[in-house]
């Protein structure tokens, strides 16, 4: 008897965990492409997951990184006539964590001030640690 119990109790205590985490939706965006087409793409599924109540996630590196900073050149795409900075910005608004690989600012002569509202220098520690998490999803453009 007690050991079907513990039996029982283990195997809850185990479910409990597995449980919890599945209702946990996370998800990083890799964006390294500089098409502006591809970064739409990324912006519009970064998008719909946040709808769906993920955690998001961007990173952007290389020429992506232009698209984050100020008076970047915005190209508008049929049939919406949305912008990848038009759906960066709705995510930022609605909360996603964006930032920028730490290389590009001191690479590309930039600084901090040159970000748009709401973007960060990325802590490399702390990516790596989301991107190793059972829990997160990851998409690379």
């Amino acid at each position: 008897m007690k050991k079907t119990l513990l039996k029982a109790l283990l195997a809850a205590g185990l479910l409990v965990p597995a449980v919890s985490s599945a209702n946990e939706k996370n998800l990083m965006v890799v964006v390294t492409s500089g098409d502006s087409m591809t970064q739409l793409m990324s912006m519009v599924l970064s998008t719909q997951s946040k709808k769906q109540g993920a955690n998001v996630d961007i990173l952007f590196c290389g020429k992506a990184a232009d698209l984050v900073v100020k008076g970047s050149e915005e190209v508008k795409f049929k049939p919406k006539g949305m912008s990848p900075q038009m759906l960066l910005n709705n995510l930022i608004k609605d909360g996603a964590n964006v930032e920028v690989c730490p290389p590009y600012l001191p690479n590309t002569n930039k600084t901090k001030a040159d970000l748009i509202s709401g973007v960060k220098v990325a802590k490399p520690p702390m990516v790596a640690k989301k991107l190793l998490d059972d829990d997160t999803k990851i998409l690379s453009y």
